[in-house]
């Protein structure tokens, strides 16, 4: 194990929250986790792994201040030793109304950022042993009239010409707007590349639900602009139903086979085997209908159990279903265990095969 992995693991380990100086701030997390695939007929795989992060704050000023994480990931037994690397740095400002009149009530990020929390049109996703996407750029935010206004630039090069390609998008929250009829989010996303594609997503969450009596009813829509080939699309309705102490939910959700993304689809879209991954990891022509439930069955633990049919959109056929059961727990107030199972039947028809998933994870907040 390299100098830089055990310097790592020793700041998670004997390094608490801790004031440095005035205004700056020094925490993060460790996560080790152990899962297993078993397929019917392929051998079967098991890993072992730890990702450490750790996170530096600083304020500047009462408007100015700096954000770093250095983020370590390693599978053990590999002989690699992990990668250790820079995975956020970047400055923001509140108020830039203090440079012009004309900016006030706006904020700016600075550097590099993890991707936004975009769902399945950008995302950074924290599951995978590799880090979490970023990238360098800035993030400009406001909330003008009640409406939450957000436009990130990402990448471009550094060339005078800006040849490499760069990512811009903006996301509106109407907020207010919606007149209590529910919450909707529009997004859009472009690239520079030579393709030229684009995305737009719109979220429309919790429609008339004073009026439902508990019901909480959500819609997806989105579209992906592939310039020279088909365009795709993306549908996706939820409902849910809160009861004391247990939860249903059904959902359905469609991506066409031309539907592509800004970002992979994050672990757990189709199923938490990720079985339908691999050479699909866009998550594209799959119909996903998913009924679940979610409950407390003892004091302090949370459950989760989803039965998941999965078809593929351009033919109709049928590619499989999945059983999945999460169970989580604190073990104090910084310590946090997870065991996930997954059980999955591949179609007769599929070319995938039945398999069995299990992954055991626990993860220490310092």
């Amino acid at each position: 194990m390299n100098k830089s992995t055990l310097l790592v693991l020793a700041l998670a380990m004997l390094v608490p929250t801790v004031a440095l100086a005035d205004g700056v701030t020094v925490g993060g997390d460790l996560r080790l986790r152990w899962d297993y695939a078993g397929p019917e007929t392929s051998d079967s795989s098991n890993s072992s792994s730890a990702v450490t992060n750790i996170d530096l704050d600083a304020a500047i000023n009462d408007n100015v201040s700096f954000a770093v994480s250095l983020r370590n990931d390693l599978a053990f037994g590999d002989g690699v030793g992990g990668e250790f690397g820079l995975q956020e740095a970047y400055a923001s400002v509140g108020d830039l109304g203090s440079a012009s009149g004309m900016l006030a009530g706006w904020s700016l990020d600075v550097g590099r950022m993890n991707n936004p929390d975009g769902g399945r049109i950008i995302n950074s996703d924290d599951w995978g042993q590799a880090a979490p996407a970023s990238n360098d750029g800035y993030h400009l935010a406001s909330d003008m009239g009640g409406i939450g206004i957000g436009v990130w630039y990402f990448g471009g090069g550094n060339s005078p010409a800006g040849g490499a390609d760069s990512m811009l998008g903006a996301a509106f929250d109407l907020g207010d707007m919606a007149g209590g009829f529910a919450d909707i989010d529009v997004a859009y996303w472009s690239s520079s590349a030579a393709a030229d594609t684009s995305n737009v997503g719109i979220n429309i969450n919790n429609i008339a639900s004073e009026n439902l009596a508990g019901v909480d009813l959500d819609v997806t829509y989105a579209t992906r602009d592939n310039d020279t080939a088909d365009d795709g699309t993306l549908t996706g309705i939820s409902v849910g139903y809160a009861m004391e102490g247990f939860d249903l939910s059904f959902s359905n959700t469609v991506a066409d086979a031309d539907w592509n993304a800004f970002s992979d689809a994050a672990h757990g879209t189709n199923g938490i085997a990720d079985m339908n991954v691999g050479s699909n990891a866009a998550g594209a022509d799959v119909d996903n209908t998913t009924i679940g439930a979610s409950f407390s069955p003892v004091d302090g633990v949370t459950a989760s159990v989803d039965f998941i049919t999965l078809a593929q959109d351009s033919s109709g056929d049928d590619i499989g279903t999945e059983m999945d059961v999460v169970l989580g727990w604190e073990c104090g107030s910084d310590v946090h265990m997870t065991i996930g199972y997954a059980s999955f039947s591949a179609d007769d028809a599929s070319a995938l095969e039945d398999c069995d998933y299990f992954y055991l994870q626990t993860g220490w907040a310092f």
